[in-house]
C-alpha cells in the first residue's frame, strides 16, 4: 500500500468512526433525554398519587361526616313541614313575622311518551318552601339567614330577592329555602307466624 493509500484510509476510518460515534452519540443523548422525562413525568404521577392518598382519608371523613349528619325524612312532606317549623322557630327567635308560607313542588319532567320521568338530581333529596316578608328590619333579617344556614342543618337559600321598603332600613323579600335530605324507607310492618 502507498502512502497516500494509507493517508486515505486513515482519513476515510476517522471520517467513518466520526459520523457512526456521532450517530451512535446522538442517539445515546436522545435515549438518556427521553428517559430523564419518563423519570420526571413518573416522579410528578407519584407526587399526585401520594397527594391522592393523603386526600383520600380527608374525604373518607367528609362522607362519614355526611352520613352522619344528613338528616333522613320518610317523605317530602315530612321534610317540608319540618323545615317550615325550623324557618319559623327561628324567625320568631328574632322577632321575624313571616306574611306568606308556600310549598315548592318540584317540577314533573315528563318523557316522549307523556309520562312522568323518574330523575334523580344528585346525592340529596330535596324539598322547598317559599317564604313571604314585607318590612322586616335588615339585621333581624340577615340574622335570621345566618342562624338557619349552619352546615348540620342542611338547609340553604335556592333563591333570594330583596327590595328596599324605604323606611328605617326594612326591607321587603321573598325567600326559597332548600332542605336537603336522604330519604328513608318506612319499614313494613309484617305479620309473623
Amino acid at each position: 500500500m502507498k502512502k497516500s493509500e494509507k493517508v486515505l484510509l486513515g482519513v476515510f476510518v476517522f471520517l467513518f468512526l466520526a459520523i457512526i460515534g456521532g450517530g451512535g452519540l446522538t442517539f445515546a443523548f436522545k435515549n438518556y433525554m427521553a428517559i430523564r422525562e419518563e423519570n420526571e413525568s413518573l416522579r410528578d404521577r407519584l407526587a399526585e398519587m401520594n397527594l391522592a392518598i393523603s386526600q383520600g382519608a380527608d374525604w373518607a371523613d367528609k362522607y362519614g361526616w355526611l352520613e352522619e349528619k344528613v338528616p333522613g325524612f320518610t317523605s317530602r312532606q315530612e321534610a317540608s313541614a319540618k323545615l317550615l317549623e325550623a324557618i319559623t322557630a327561628e324567625a320568631e327567635k328574632v322577632g321575624l313575622s313571616i306574611g306568606g308560607k308556600e310549598f315548592i313542588e318540584e317540577a314533573k319532567v315528563l318523557g316522549p311518551d307523556g309520562l312522568p320521568v323518574d330523575e334523580t338530581l344528585g346525592y340529596f333529596d330535596h324539598a322547598a318552601v317559599k317564604i313571604t316578608l314585607a318590612g322586616v328590619s335588615e339585621k333581624a333579617f340577615f340574622t335570621w339567614l345566618h342562624a338557619l344556614q349552619q352546615p348540620q342543618s342542611f338547609l340553604g337559600i335556592s333563591r333570594l330577592q330583596i327590595n328596599p321598603s324605604g323606611t328605617n332600613k326594612t326591607v321587603n323579600c321573598e325567600v326559597e329555602f332548600t332542605q336537603f335530605y336522604r330519604e328513608k324507607t318506612v319499614p313494613k310492618v309484617t305479620k309473623a307466624n
